[in-house]
């Protein structure tokens, strides 16, 4: 009876360690296939405009070289599937992580920004 039962319990582990060795091949698998694509850049830049809402009316040259600083500083220091999951924490997160990659991007579109500022 104890042997029937550790025969059981064996072979339910030696699966168990089989399926976890196959959802990690297939996760590896599947998430180097998420690579960048044409369209992306596109995307990245207009959600990026989006999100400065006004000040990319008041500031549009300033907004659309800054969008794309960061969209091109973001797609080489980061994959696509990084990038993903990244975007998929909370945004205090989101910022400890990606900021220091673009910092050089918002330094300089900060400086744009004010240079283009008038006082009234």
């Amino acid at each position: 009876m104890i042997n029937k039962w550790q025969k059981n319990i064996a072979l339910g582990v030696i699966i168990l360690v089989a399926i976890l060795i196959v959802s990690k091949i297939a996760y590896n698998y599947f998430s180097n296939q998420v690579a960048w694509e044409e369209g992306d850049r596109e995307t990245l830049v207009s959600n990026c405009l989006d999100d400065l809402a006004s000040k990319a009316i008041r500031f549009p040259s300033q907004s659309v070289e800054y969008c794309g600083c960061t969209t091109d500083t973001l797609m080489g220091h980061f994959t696509k599937a990084e990038y993903l999951i990244i975007n998929e924490k909370s945004f205090a997160d989101q910022q400890e992580e990606m900021l220091p990659v673009v910092l050089d991007c918002y330094n300089v579109y900060q400086e744009a920004v004010f240079s283009s500022s008038t006082m009234d």
